[in-house]
């Protein structure tokens, strides 16, 4: 280990030979690496640290991004440029990361400090990096909670009535459509604000598949409540079959006849097998696009304001994905950062989205892209904490449609294996679950076996299956002989019972004999149920906790009321109240200042829109101050409030 050229360390060590302390730091069990400038070059690591990085060659004199190109993505390196940045330690526990060369797997999790080292004028200098690779208790603890009942309590223990009330009220499956891919992944608020208002739903329209992804104001029952109408609603606008911009004007005239309904977001995305879209943001967040390649860009927000308030109309935006493309909608919940404008949370969603679209850990590189990217995203946009709900619905534009099943038999029982694992094959190529794949490979293998046993009469005879995914997400299976079709008795004693057996794992089956042989129809709609998950305990450490509402007026003839901290459920009563305050029951006109507001919610926008819609009937003038860059310009401009108001920088 090379000399640290950071003045300041060696020199003040309290023994008669410095070589000591070098070789004693060598020789710690746990990791350490001391960088260099903003860049992060390393000008030192240890034993640990180097076999830790696989003894990759040419680690000295690197930049951390160089040296571990992998790590670019993973959301560790920020942190290594908060802490060159601000000088505040950072600690990470059991952090999940890659780390590529490694025997036994790249997956590996360590609890890690990072500190500040500061020059003798004070000024920082560089970062040091002490970490203990604990890879090997955390796959124990994991490998023994299998083993035990102690992971069946603990998820039992999960199931409360709230996360058993959110379920109920989400859907309990995504469509598996010819040419896509869809995974959701919803995390639930822990604490107070359990059983939030964040919904997800995807439907299938001939082919077509609408995604979404909405955000009702509020928390608690009241909101899951008001959620369930909202998506219950929309998903019959749309089937149907209006088109997109007559389904959310449709949505925002019953939002806005719905006590609760009023100042909700939602994102709605048509794509349809071709890579066309057509989508809107009523208030929400736009969709990112992530490429093959890793390439991410966010679809222009195409206007309009939350559902049921007074605001400009939603626009249809376009945009097209091309084979291998994942589109990602997603809460704001994922991307708000308290204090921090919305945009330091899209600018990082993005890195890490494309970060795991190109790699991931080996445990889900056998997945399929649309999963993994949805479970890593969700992973590691939530380290730093999470207080809303979090929701990811990823819709993945697949390089071929797979081609359907067709297969002939000679009507013998050695046959029936090949024609087992053939179609567990095919059903598994389109991405269908494991319980709808067990469901149709007894129907379909019930139906052959009549046919085997029954249809020829001991003469020789062959049995034909075939199979597609049509556009609305079903199963669709033939089988069809060349033999008689034979009633069951009225007594079958203990046989017989395949009809029932086909009926109970089968939505529809349709029997059609006739004398040139049988055909048994059978049909299955395909759903993949998306990953419902309760807040982790200690989730939200880390994230700095709201304070409260600060508000400072200055009475002129033009009142100028600053507002600070959160504008969000907790404060928007106080928020209300101290407008109409401000502005004398709106008899004065008012300036609102937005500069110094960490937290802008949907409820506090809202409130916002309530008040520019009375001022403005009362013909009194309203402006906002938002400075550019602030936490609340970027939840104004999103809103289009800023539309219908008037909006400057001071």
């Amino acid at each position: 280990m090379p000399d640290l050229p950071l003045d300041g360390t060696i020199e003040h060590v309290t023994t008669s030979d410095p070589d000591t302390f070098v070789r004693a730091v060598e020789e710690l069990p746990s990791g350490v690496i001391v960088y260099d400038g903003p860049e992060h070059v390393v000008v030192g690591a240890n034993r640990s640290a180097r076999t830790f990085l696989a003894d990759r060659p040419g680690i000295l004199g690197r930049p951390l991004r160089e040296m571990w190109s992998e790590g670019v993505g993973q959301n560790v390196i920020r942190r290594h440029d908060e802490v060159y940045r601000t000088g505040n330690p950072f600690t990470g526990v059991e952090w999940r990361i890659q780390v590529d060369g490694h025997a036994d797997g790249d997956e590996r999790f360590v609890d890690l400090v990072l500190i500040a080292l500061h020059r003798p004028d004070g000024t920082i200098g560089g970062v040091a990096c002490e970490f203990t690779d604990v890879t090997a208790k955390v796959r124990s603890r994991r490998a023994l909670e299998v083993d035990t009942a102690a992971l069946r309590e603990r998820y039992e223990a999960a199931h409360d009535v709230v996360l058993t009330l959110q379920r109920s009220l989400l859907p309990d499956g995504l469509p598996v459509l010819p040419g896509m891919r869809i995974a959701a992944h919803h995390l639930v608020a822990g604490g107070e604000q359990a059983a939030g208002g964040d919904w997800f739903e995807a439907v299938a329209l001939d082919g077509t598949v609408a995604a979404v992804v909405g955000d009702v104001v509020g928390h608690g029952a009241a909101a899951s409540a008001i959620m369930a109408q909202l998506r219950a609603v929309l998903v019959e606008f749309l089937l149907d079959g209006d088109d997109l911009d007559t389904v959310l004007a449709r949505l925002d005239g019953f939002a806005g006849r719905v006590p609760g309904a009023r100042g909700a977001t939602v994102c709605v995305v048509l794509v349809d097998p071709g890579g066309s879209l057509r989508y809107v943001c009523a208030g929400h967040p736009p969709p990112l696009v992530v490429s093959v390649g890793g390439g991410a860009r966010f679809l222009p927000a195409p206007g309009g304001g939350p559902l049921g308030v007074a605001g400009p109309a939603v626009t249809v935006g376009t945009a097209t994905l091309a084979p291998g493309d994942l589109l990602l909608c997603y809460s704001d919940g994922l991307v708000e950062r308290p204090g921090q404008d919305l945009t330091v949370g899209l600018t990082e969603l993005a890195d890490v989205a494309s970060s795991a679209m190109r790699t991931g850990p080996g445990a889900l590189m056998s997945a399929d892209a649309t999963d993994r990217v949805a479970e890593l995203t969700v992973e590691r946009m939530t380290r730093h904490g999470y207080h809303d709900d979090v929701t990811v619905l990823a819709v993945r534009r697949t390089d071929a449609a797979v081609p359907d099943f067709a297969t002939e038999i000679p009507a013998v029982p050695a046959r029936l294996s090949t024609l087992r694992r053939a179609l567990e094959v095919w059903l598994t190529d389109l991405g269908a679950g494991e319980s709808d794949i067990a469901s149709i490979e007894i129907a379909v293998l019930e139906a052959v076996t009549n046919s085997v046993e029954h249809a020829y009469a001991g003469a020789t005879g062959t049995v034909r299956v075939e199979g597609t995914l049509d556009g609305q997400g079903r199963v669709c299976m033939s089988v069809i002989d060349h033999g008689e079709w034979r009633p069951a008795p009225a007594d079958p004693g203990r046989r017989g019972r395949g009809l029932m057996m086909m009926r109970g794992c089968m939505d529809t089956v349709e029997i059609d004999d006739t004398a040139e042989g049988t055909v048994l129809l059978l049909d299955r709609g395909l759903r993949r149920e998306p990953v419902v998950s309760p807040a982790t305990a200690g989730a939200a450490h880390g994230a700095p906790r709201p304070s409260r509402m600060s508000v400072t007026l200055t009475p002129t003839a033009e009142p100028w009321v600053a507002l600070g901290g959160p504008l969000d459920l907790s404060t928007a009563a106080d928020l209300r109240r101290e407008l109409w305050s401000a502005s004398r029951g709106g008899a004065l006109p008012l300036v609102v200042d937005l500069g110094q507001v960490t937290h802008l919610a949907s409820a506090g926008i809202q409130v916002l829109y309530d008040f520019v819609e009375d001022m403005a009937a009362d013909g009194r003038a309203l402006r906002f101050v938002v400075p550019h860059g602030s936490p609340a310009r970027h939840a104004i401009v999103l809103s289009d409030l800023d539309r219908i108001v008037t909006v400057s920088e001071s």
